[in-house]
């Protein structure tokens, strides 16, 4: 099938002013009258919005999304239409026809969700963002568009300019299986019912009866289910951890000093002649640094090597078999070496500033190169724009907490881009008074030693960078199972602060090395949908904590051997493996067994969805829910840790502080009897108390020490 296309633009970037852009398209170009705009007037509009000039090709210039997919800053609506129809439709001048009402409807279509109320949910009256409009155009609304065609060619009875309404049956059945498409077809019908557009998918009308009496209901497609991104395994953050920071910390330095000192090395190269021999003065120049500055670890000893392999080299190419090159070798001797170090180490700066940052892709991305700045209170930030919850299309300026390690990471990424800038401008022969006039602004470049990098270019595809670095310092790129993805950094750091919250704050404080409390609580709280990201968890880690504890009790029941209540203590252990034997009665009394999801459906039950069993103290759950009182307080609510009382039925005690309980009644004993031999009467009772407590945290434990004559004797002392 081959048709004509139009002419592509020759520039993505567009002059009109952003700011007045709205306010003069729709002064211009009412809302109501965009689902009949000529075409000449759908390219103006287009034009005054800064989507471009050209009608048919949907642009998204840098000036509006700094950090965009290449293939949706310019959309050809044409061949994206053509994608999504079958390979071998015949050609004719009525598919032609078709397909430019098509462009013109799309176009009409992305007018409007950027200037009128498209959105869903509560933000009904709000426009949609650029990047929401070029990846629906791209791949959602021009499936629908083709589909419409075919229905057209089939059956050549509809007015000029509809598609969603010839969608038969089967087509929404299908198009409704995918989560997105379902929410752009619902997107036509609110359109329509506000009178902004006039073609949507045909309304369901009800006949009274559910089901068809001839004939059996119609299977629904299944639903396309999508894999939400996870969280990084923590053993792989364990061993990953360490040798992203010797990349930055070890190997940066000295990376950074050897990029430094390369153009006066190389200033007698003739890089305009493309010669084999230029090769071989490079690595002569680099052999020539290394002899006269070897590569020093903190300590200020020679790195012989590096505590993990590093491949700095490719295995690929004849020569290199030929050759036999090592692609680890040490120290290294190719220019390529170089620039694949230069490579890895911009990788781990953006692993540290994902990790500690935890934001999206396009926040980090936009990070500007002077963006830390310190506020009057002393504390450094990240100045920076958000994007996807901001109402601005070009975005919303925001700050993040940035701890030491942030701040000496972008610090050195910047000295790493300013020195592969200049290296780049010697070897493209580019003298400093022809370069024009101008400071780059972008933090992430092009790095790396393949012939289409170029650092004076911005990153294009972050996760690629990610699974390379795994990979090359020996690391798996699919932890868990799952693809490197920048995401999964922000899941991460969720989940830690879900624990942290659920805990204490101070292990994320720690973490990412804050020195204040306040930092920490200002990466929970400054970002809503992180917080809700961090909500989310928090509820999982609660349910998932409540199954352990059930499966423990589930397990002492059936098996007597086990210590009492499986080894957990506190007067809320007996409470809970009651539930447990109960709802297990219930379920044989309905002719149910116990089986591998029970638990899990107990706890959501027990938890009310999360809401519940909260880690109140080391080793210390309680089971207490929102709409009960306890001993802590005596008012409805969450549970006031500060007045955890060991006499409360809500109180679990987890077997993984037996250990401690069991060392630390020795040691108190001792301390009471010094006490005690001292006269100091006020320092017995605390430690009568103290012992008291932890007694009663397991009863095994209290009636192994009950008859001891030295407990005896401490808690008469105490009375």
């Amino acid at each position: 099938m081959s048709t004509s296309a139009p002419t592509p633009p020759r520039s993505l970037e567009n002059p009109v002013d952003q700011c007045n852009s709205h306010d003069n398209s729709i002064g211009t170009f009412p809302l109501e009258g965009l689902q009949q705009l000529p075409s000449e007037g759908a390219r103006q509009c287009q034009a005054i919005l800064g989507h471009g000039e050209t009608l048919g090709f949907w642009e998204t210039p840098q000036s509006m999304i700094e950090h965009f997919g290449s293939q949706l800053r310019c959309i050809n609506l044409r061949q994206r239409l053509l994608s999504a129809l079958p390979a071998k439709l015949t050609a004719s001048s009525q598919l032609d026809a078709l397909l430019d009402e098509g462009v013109i409807w799309l176009t009409r279509l992305g007018l409007l969700m950027r200037m009128g109320p498209s959105s869903l949910g509560k933000n009904r009256h709000k426009s949609l963002d650029a990047s929401t409009i070029a990846s629906a155009l791209y791949t959602k609304f021009n499936t629908i568009v083709a589909r419409g065609i075919l229905n057209r060619l089939s059956t050549p009875t509809y007015t000029s300019f509809e598609f969603a309404i010839t969608l038969t049956t089967e087509d929404l059945r299908e198009l409704r299986s995918s989560r997105h498409t379902r929410d752009h077809l619902r997107r036509l019908t609110e359109l329509r019912n506000r009178g902004l557009w006039g073609d949507a998918p045909p309304a369901i009308e009800f006949a009274g009866n559910t089901t068809s009496p001839r004939g059996e209901v119609a299977a629904r497609s299944p639903e396309k289910e999508s894999t939400p991104y996870q969280p990084i395994p923590d053993e792989f953050l364990a061993q990953m951890g360490p040798r992203v920071l010797w990349i930055v910390q070890v190997l940066g330095p000295n990376l950074i000093h050897l990029l430094d000192s390369l153009p006066e090395l190389i200033a007698n190269i003739n890089f305009a002649s493309k010669t084999e021999s230029n090769s071989m003065k490079m690595t002569r120049s680099i052999a020539s640094y290394f002899d006269a500055n070897p590569w020093r670890d903190s300590a200020g000893d020679t790195i012989l090597a590096p505590p993990f392999p590093i491949c700095h080299g490719s295995y690929r190419g004849a020569r290199r078999a030929i050759e036999e090159i090592d692609p680890f070798e040490w120290p290294i001797r190719k220019w390529a070496s170089v620039a694949t170090l230069a490579l890895t180490l911009q990788s781990a700066h953006l692993w540290v500033t994902l990790l500690v940052m935890a934001g999206r892709i396009g926040e980090i991305m936009t990070l500007p190169r002077e963006s830390i700045e310190w506020a009057r209170d002393g504390q450094p930030y990240a100045n920076g724009k958000t994007y996807k919850l901001a109402f601005a299309i070009n975005g919303e300026e925001r700050q993040w907490p940035a701890p030491e390690i942030l701040v000496d990471v972008l610090a050195q990424q910047v000295k790493l881009i300013e020195a592969c800038e200049k290296l780049a401008k010697i070897r493209k022969g580019i003298k400093d008074e022809e370069y024009p006039v101008g400071v780059p602004e972008h933090l992430w470049a092009s790095l790396g030693s393949s012939p289409r990098a170029d650092a004076e270019e911005r990153l294009a595809v972050a996760n690629a960078s990610l699974t390379r670095l795994a990979m090359r310092i020996g690391m798996t790129a699919t932890p868990g199972g799952r693809n490197l993805h920048t995401h999964r950094f922000r899941k991460t750091l969720s989940r830690l602060a879900g624990l942290a919250i659920d805990g204490s704050p101070k292990v994320l404080m720690r973490l990412l090395g804050h020195k204040d409390i306040t930092m920490t609580l200002g990466y929970m709280l400054t970002d809503s949908s992180f917080a809700k990201e961090i909500d989310d968890i928090t509820r999982e880690l609660r349910v998932m904590r409540a199954q352990h504890l059930i499966e423990d009790m589930y397990e002492a029941v059936h098996k007597p051997t086990f210590l009492p209540y499986a080894g957990h203590g506190g007067l809320g252990a007996p409470v809970l493996s009651s539930t447990v034997s109960s709802y297990e009665s219930e379920l044989h009394r309905t002719g149910k067994i116990w089986e591998v999801e029970t638990s899990h459906e107990l706890a959501v039950l027990l938890t009310n969805n999360g809401q519940c069993m909260r880690l109140v103290n080391a080793h210390v759950v309680c089971t207490k829910t929102d709409g009960e009182i306890g001993l802590c307080s005596t008012k409805k609510g969450i549970p006031n840790i500060a007045n955890c009382q060991s006499e409360c039925i809500n109180r679990i005690e987890e077997r993984t502080g037996r250990r401690d309980t069991q060392r630390i009644i020795p040691i108190i004993l001792m301390n009471a009897q010094q006490a005690i031999k001292d006269n100091d009467l006020l320092t017995v009772a605390s430690y009568a108390r103290q012992l008291s407590i932890e007694l009663n945290r397991f009863d095994d434990i209290k009636e192994s020490w009950r008859d001891n004559p030295e407990v005896i004797a401490i808690m008469k002392a105490g009375a």
